[in-house]
């Protein structure tokens, strides 16, 4: 009876485990969109916004805004997240209070939503604040991220804010967004062929091989967006800077594509 039973513990043991996404962390076939935005206000009574494309459809899904209250001395300075698609759920808090709050992960941790937070729809998300009669802060984060979700699928937000200072700051320089883990452009090796390497990449050029000329080669992000276009003479490209899988295409002389696909880490 024993040795019918050890196997079948390794078995259930060693069954692999769906991997789960990380702060930070791209999934296969995923891309990290590159935001870039930076908010800064010094003059009381002011607002400053920017939107938030979270899900590869060209339309505005979120902004993020900053305001800086009036008068300086106990007005309340704040920084939110304000969502405009209601099927968007985020990482908040259960507690009761003023305001919901999202959970912070640092880098490399699980986008879990446990303990005091569930994942819940929201309209304005005050990330923090400053001043005022009631403070429920934080008033200061530091490259952390918050996970959103529609449909069971994942993303996050990277951010940054400070509230206490002269001159407010918010900033969000990346996002991973809830765009389809597909391609509009399928992988073609071709007959006459090119080689990209390193592949997978860790760095900030890809060299190209071909064997025959080429007239203009192309990369591509996982959604099938054009992200840059060079002259078939190159050999050494700009490597996409965010993690992820992207698609390079090499245009031949006589007209064929080839389509290869690369991976930066």
């Amino acid at each position: 009876m024993r040795s019918l039973l050890l196997p079948l513990a390794l078995v259930v043991l060693c069954k692999p485990l769906a991997a789960q996404l990380t702060a930070g962390g791209v999934p296969p076939g995923g891309t990290v969109l590159q935001t870039n935005i930076n908010l800064a206000l010094s003059v009381p009574n002011t607002t400053d916004s920017a939107s938030l494309e979270l899900d590869c459809d060209d339309f505005l899904d979120a902004w993020a805004v900053l305001h800086r209250d009036m008068p300086e001395v106990d007005g309340t300075n704040w920084a939110a997240l304000h969502f405009v698609d209601d099927d968007i759920e985020v990482c908040v808090d259960l507690l009761s209070g003023f305001s919901q709050r999202p959970k912070y992960h640092l880098f490399g941790e699980p986008l879990d939503c446990g303990a005091n937070f569930s994942w819940q729809p929201v309209g304005q998300l005050y990330l923090g604040d400053y001043g005022g009669f009631v403070m429920t802060g934080p008033f200061a984060i530091d490259n952390q991220y918050i996970a959103y979700r529609r449909n069971g699928q994942v993303g996050w937000i990277k951010l940054s804010f400070e509230l206490d200072q002269s001159t407010i700051s918010l900033h969000v320089p990346e996002l991973l967004p809830l765009c389809p883990i597909t391609v509009g452009i399928d992988e073609q090796p071709g007959a006459g062929g090119f080689t990209l390497f390193p592949n997978p990449g860790n760095g900030r050029e890809i060299h190209v091989m071909a064997e025959t000329p080429l007239e203009q080669i192309e990369v591509f992000d996982a959604t099938g967006r054009t992200l840059a276009r060079y002259a078939g003479t190159a050999r050494t490209i700009p490597a996409p800077v965010s993690p992820g899988t992207y698609l390079v295409r090499a245009t031949q002389a006589d007209g064929q594509r080839s389509t290869l696909r690369w991976v930066q880490q």
